[in-house]
């Protein structure tokens, strides 16, 4: 499967993702959380993420349903489930349950649908979100050289998260709404990484975003440039999403 040639290490899920990708349809991944919870009559003033401990039947309503409106990959509910973003709530030590009640949640929703209908399997993705702190770029205007977080805290950030969600059940990782391809690149790394501990690979899509009319990311790349950035990590697929 894609990302093998890496290492020889297996690469779980790859195959029957790549007879979905390879059978010649359109495939849908699902849509927006916020949203659908709001229309559940959930409303929050802090992060959802925490939704995953505090209702979880709520959550797995909104990922059945997607599934059910055709739906092929489901996102976990954790865009916001690193430490670095959780601070802002004081919730850093539930970061790996976060993570892993997620993709649980996500698992027993597609598992549901993918035994009804085993023709027509379902995957969870874990969602990896781009944190609300940037390695590329300054948050104050006047120290251009000032970063708020370094490298190894992103990667140690990033590692907790993604081991929560392969030990919750992910069929694939999904670094996502990628605005500084520096911290992009921390997430694969700790990839890469936890990988090499587990001996064994799982698919990864990576998707990034435009800010403006430029066509460039937050961090200045262009589409094109994105991509030889990231194209290293041999992802199942590239893309873009979220942009203005």
């Amino acid at each position: 499967g894609r990302g093998g040639t890496v290492n020889a290490q297996e690469t779980k899920g790859t195959d029957a993702l790549q007879e979905l990708i390879d059978d010649g349809r359109v495939h849908v991944m699902d849509g927006a959380m916020g949203t659908e919870l709001y229309a559940n009559g959930v409303f929050v003033n802090v992060s959802y993420d925490g939704l995953n401990l505090e209702t979880p039947d709520v959550v797995e309503t909104v990922h059945r349903n997607y599934v059910n409106a055709g739906a092929e990959v489901i996102e976990t509910n954790t865009f916001n489930s690193t430490s670095i973003s959780q601070a802002d709530y004081a919730a850093e030590a539930y970061v790996y349950e976060l993570n892993k009640a997620a993709a649980a949640i996500a698992r027993r929703a597609t598992d549901f649908f993918s035994q009804q209908n085993p023709e027509r399997p379902r995957f969870v993705a874990g969602a990896i979100g781009p944190l609300n702190k940037t390695l590329s770029l300054s948050p104050d205007v006047n120290d251009p050289g000032y970063r708020a977080v370094t490298f190894d805290e992103v990667v140690a950030s990033y590692s907790e998260q993604i081991n929560g969600l392969l030990d919750g059940g992910a069929d694939l990782l999904l670094v996502e709404t990628i605005f500084d391809t520096l911290n992009a690149k921390a997430a694969l790394f700790a990839i890469e990484t936890i990988f090499a501990e587990r001996g064994q690979r799982w698919p990864i899509i990576i998707s990034g975003t435009i800010t403006d009319a430029s066509g460039r990311t937050l961090s200045g790349q262009t589409v094109e440039s994105f991509w030889i950035s990231v194209m290293h990590s041999q992802p199942l697929c590239v893309g873009l999403n979220c942009p203005l």
